[in-house]
């Protein structure tokens, strides 16, 4: 019987279970795959987003989020893994696994890598044990408390919990995006004449507005280009698949989706080599294992982020997480984006007020329908829009610390994480009344020849 029982090791179970652990609980950690990091290590998901704050007066950009997210980034960049020239969130994906390795084992948590999670056993509304499946046939876990961080909410919809799916207009979820990287770029040329991401694009744009005029390069995906710097020389990771109109829930459509995006990736890999000067002795270098899912269920909770809480900043006596990060919609139909008003230029009704941010309530990883779950994901309780903006990486860190502290807490005190009080675990996180770390290591690392 353990404490706490996570399900997923992405950046919201990783950082749950080690913060769980921390507290003086018996964990468990469940994991499909064999390494942590989810998204950020099995579909390439770079840069981390979601803490970047940047100050109205000086224009530094410091961090909103500190606690676990912090001690990952401080790890990262001691090594060369966290931030670059262009993308001060930029990170080694390979180097992330290792270092959640060490996280796990040197919290005490115990790890179960390979292992899916095949059913709930639940009575009443209590979850009592999950029934897994690996090489080692189908097992019973027991727990006082789980955590769902499986990205899709698996075992909260498998618990009988109520949720939602895509947009309300017809049902239809954000784009999927097969991440990829190009190596042996000459990114030292592109320094000498870019300082900033906006303007290293800008060298490669114009060639993909004109093949795309004249036809040489048919890819109605995507209508610009869109990469991202890595913390390694001569390598560029480029978010620009698209996947469109299929859902991350069915197998068929899954399937689909990762042979599409495996396609548009190398399509494109093709192109810049063939067309781009910076690419011409470029290789594509490695294509995601898993295509990135923006959105799937949104459990219902005791609380549900919405659109409105985004744009106003709204803040909360509960208050667990705070970002600044905007409703950023993939149209589910078609290349663009539906919360632009221009290329790269966001509306204001899809982002906090100028120098603000929004919380996210503990109450919102609060499930209706299961009184020791927690769902610590991009699943929590959100309208479509609010988890457009809730969704992105470091924001799922925060989440995660605070469901580690809820279960810890509600397994030791063996009570339901519903009769704790949310603004006790807002205290015990320690930064969210601070103002925001502008410390040295949010500065970019500068990436130099290739």
């Amino acid at each position: 019987m353990y404490d706490v029982v996570v399900c997923g090791a992405g950046p919201a179970g990783t950082a749950a279970a080690v913060t769980a652990a921390r507290h003086g609980a018996r964990v468990l950690l469940l994991e499909r795959y064999g390494f942590a990091g989810g998204m950020a290590t099995s579909a390439l998901v770079n840069p981390i987003a979601g803490w970047e704050f940047v100050d109205p007066h000086s224009g530094v950009t410091g961090s909103l989020i500190g606690g676990f997210f912090r001690e990952v980034a401080e790890r990262l960049r001691s090594v060369g893994a966290f931030g670059s020239t262009w993308s001060p969130g930029a990170f080694d994906e390979q180097y992330l696994k290792y270092l959640y390795d060490r996280m796990l084992r040197e919290a005490g948590v115990d790890v179960m890598f390979h292992t899916w999670i095949a059913g709930v056993v639940k009575h009443g509304q209590r979850v009592e044990a999950l029934e897994t499946y690996s090489k080692e046939g189908r097992r019973l876990v027991l727990g006082k408390i789980f955590i769902d961080s499986t990205g899709d909410g698996d075992v909260a919809a498998l618990a009988g919990c109520d949720f939602s799916y895509g947009r309300p207009s017809d049902g239809l979820a954000q784009a999927m995006t097969t991440k990829f990287r190009m190596a042996n770029v000459d990114k030292a040329e592109m320094l000498r004449h870019a300082d900033t991401l906006h303007q290293a694009r800008a060298l490669v744009e114009p060639y993909f507005q004109e093949a795309r005029s004249n036809g040489s390069f048919v890819f109605p995906h995507r209508d610009r280009v869109q990469f991202y710097d890595y913390p390694r020389p001569g390598v560029l990771h480029f978010n620009m698949t698209r996947i469109n109109e299929l859902s991350p829930l069915s197998v068929a459509d899954l399937t689909e989706a990762e042979m599409e995006g495996r396609r548009q990736a190398y399509a494109i890999a093709e192109w810049l080599v063939k067309s781009v000067p910076y690419f011409q002795n470029a290789w594509l270098e490695k294509v995601a294992c898993q295509v990135g899912v923006r959105e799937t269920r949104h459990i219902a909770g005791e609380y549900t982020v919405t659109h409105q809480d985004i744009a106003e900043g709204r803040k909360f006596p509960d208050g667990i997480m705070r970002s600044t990060y905007f409703i950023d919609i993939h149209s589910p139909k078609g290349a663009g984006f539906e919360h632009e008003q221009s290329k790269w230029q966001i509306k204001d009704s899809f982002r906090p007020p100028a120098g603000d941010y929004y919380e996210v309530p503990y109450r919102s990883i609060l499930p209706l329908d299961a009184e020791n779950l927690l769902v610590a994901c991009r699943a929590l309780s959100c309208t479509h829009e609010g988890a457009a903006a809730v969704r992105v990486m470091a924001n799922m860190i925060a989440l995660g610390e605070a469901a580690g502290i809820a279960g810890a807490r509600a397994a030791l005190k063996c009570v339901s994480p519903h009769e704790l009080d949310g603004r006790s675990i807002r205290n015990a996180i320690g930064y969210m009344d601070d103002p925001p770390d502008y410390g040295e290591i949010w500065s970019p690392l500068r990436i130099e020849a290739s």
